[in-house]
């Protein structure tokens, strides 16, 4: 703990030196120290679960519950309904915009979705990446499946006929 040195060879009245023993305290802050290790909870870093599908024949999913995105031009998406062959409207999305962009686009689907079957899980959204699409735009994609709740998705690539209707338009 402390001891306290009498040292009569200094000065008329001697002096006195108060020596402190610092070993408990290094123990009490080392014991802390490993209290507060032990008891947080460390945050394991989170990454997005994407799940691909395995080769093999397509799955047919009907044309009214399917919105395909593709992403061509950076910052920009183009989504249509239905399939690329039979030249469908293509609504255009700033995928900068956050909430008023893409996010509009797949909820006025669900709202539509929902109004004729009753639920929205039923929606398929295919997100295509074209050669000119960056990867900051395939994950914002794929933040506003995980944001809209979308509960069937799929990464493909652009085809052909994709290919043509953006050409087209």
């Amino acid at each position: 703990m402390a001891e306290i040195i009498n040292n009569p060879g200094a000065g008329k009245a001697g002096s006195r030196q108060l020596k402190v023993d610092m070993t408990p305290m290094v123990d009490l802050g080392f014991l802390l120290i490993t209290f507060f290790i032990f008891t947080t909870a460390i945050e394991a870093p989170t990454t997005l679960k994407l799940v691909l599908p395995v080769d093999g024949p397509s799955t047919p999913t009907p044309q009214t519950r399917t919105l395909t995105v593709l992403l061509n031009e950076p910052g920009l998406a183009a989504c249509y309904e239905g399939t690329a062959g039979e030249n469908p409207v293509l609504q255009y999305a700033d995928m900068n915009a956050g909430s008023s962009g893409l996010r509009n686009i797949i909820l006025d689907k669900q709202q539509r979705l929902r109004s004729l079957t009753g639920t929205a899980d039923s929606m398929m959204v295919i997100i295509k990446p074209g050669p000119e699409s960056n990867y900051r735009q395939l994950i914002a994609a794929l933040d506003e499946m995980a944001i809209c709740e979308v509960k069937r998705h799929v990464v493909a690539a652009m085809d052909n006929d994709d290919q043509l209707l953006l050409s087209s338009q």
